[in-house]
Formats: structure tokens, C-alpha cells, sequence
């Protein structure tokens, strides 16, 4: 086993780990949490079985193992990248309407201000 394949596995351990405890603290919902657990266990196990995903790697026309990986790290992070997008427009788009909402509306429970005494002493003089 190769010094990069240990650090593989290593970071892959470690983001597991990572991704348990933010599950734990109900920083991700399950399903998120199922994702990044799959996506961490195939990166351990591409990287500890490394020799044997050869007969993957040559139908498919790559040159190397590794070449596999980062085509499909890049990918998978493209549809991250994309569905980040459409969350944060979503959450845009409702944080606008709050305002706007909360702009028009007058405050609850609060009482028509008075007019200041030296406007309206302004207006009987004209």
C-alpha cells in the first residue's frame, strides 16, 4: 500500500468521523448524512482496493486509477456546486419576500406614531 493510499483512507476515516458529528448535532438531515457516508466509504475503498479496480479502469479507456477518481470527484462536485446554487437562490428568494413583507407591514402591537409637536405647530402657522 501506497503513502497516498494510506492518506486516502486516513482523510477518508476522518471525514467520516467529521460528517457523524454534525450529524449528531443536527447540522445534516440523514439523507445528508447517508451521502457524505457513501461518499467517504468509496473513497476508502477505491483506495484499499485500488489494484483490484483495474478492471474498471481499462474498459473505460482511462489511464490510470487515479485519473477515475478525480473525473468523478470533478463531477460529483460540479452537482454539489449546482445544488448549492439553487439552495442559496431559493433562500434568496425568501429572504427577499420577508422583507419586503416585513417592510410593508406596520410593527405589531405598536401604536400609530404621533405627529412631533413642531410639525404640527408648522402646519396651523401655514
Amino acid at each position: 500500500m501506497t503513502g497516498i493510499q494510506l492518506l486516502a483512507i486516513a482523510a477518508g476515516a476522518l471525514m467520516l468521523f467529521y460528517s457523524y458529528n454534525a450529524f449528531r448535532r443536527g447540522e445534516l438531515a440523514a439523507y445528508e448524512f447517508a451521502v457524505w457516508c457513501a461518499i467517504w466509504l468509496a473513497v476508502i475503498l477505491v483506495s484499499l482496493f485500488a489494484a483490484q479496480m483495474r478492471g474498471i479502469v481499462a474498459p473505460l479507456a482511462v489511464a490510470r486509477l487515479l485519473d477515475l477518481v478525480i473525473i468523478a470527484g470533478m463531477i460529483g462536485l460540479g452537482y454539489l456546486v449546482m445544488a448549492l446554487n439553487r439552495s442559496v437562490r431559493r433562500l434568496e428568494r425568501r429572504l427577499t419576500a420577508l422583507v419586503r413583507a416585513l417592510a410593508l407591514d406596520p410593527p405589531r402591537g405598536a401604536e400609530p406614531a404621533a405627529p412631533e409637536p413642531e410639525r404640527l405647530a408648522e402646519r396651523h402657522d401655514s
